[in-house]
């Protein structure tokens, strides 16, 4: 079993491996389901397959299931989450655990960003609840609106690079 990154209310932050990917697709929720089915041109087994090796993807399990596969690109900050239908049993669980998740991807990036469809509210709630703000609404080529979200770490006054600042001499 992999060493977890992150352990908090029985839930454990491990690397991506090929052995979660199946089990998760075969359990994705309707609607991550229907998010592929309307924004992307891909199926969620070959995006997932796209991205196993890359060292900044994780599976959230639950005694040894994946729940969710969320990841970061540490340049840009910009964050993302595909859930299980079992997601929804140990929702409270997950929330409450998020909030070490956000601190550990801001030890990566100090300002995180996440695009989340509009059609998926309780995505919405959970990230305000994170601390993220909506941003702006953005319109894909084929119509549909994704909401960009932002937060700011905590830990930072300025999420600009401190080289950036001016020197008082």
């Amino acid at each position: 079993m992999a060493k977890p990154f992150l352990e908090e209310r029985g839930l454990r932050l491990v690397a991506l491996e090929q052995r979660h990917i199946l089990p998760f697709v075969a359990n994705l929720s309707a609607e991550n389901l229907r998010e592929f089915e309307t924004l992307y041109q891909r199926s969620p087994l070959e995006s997932l397959e796209a991205i196993v090796h890359n060292p900044l993807v994780y599976a959230v399990e639950k005694d040894g299931q994946p729940l969710a596969v969320t990841g970061i690109d540490p340049d840009h900050g910009f964050m993302w989450a595909m859930f299980s239908k079992d997601m929804r049993k140990h929702w409270i669980s997950f929330a409450r655990a998020s909030i070490k998740l956000m601190a550990f991807y801001n030890l990566l990036h100090p300002r995180l960003t996440c695009d989340v469809w509009t059609e998926n509210e309780m995505i919405h709630q959970w990230l305000v609840s994170l601390g993220f703000l909506p941003e702006r609404a953005i319109q894909s080529a084929n119509g549909q609106v994704v909401i960009r979200f932002v937060r700011c770490s905590p830990e930072q006054k300025s999420v600009q690079t401190t080289t950036l600042r001016p020197v008082l001499h």
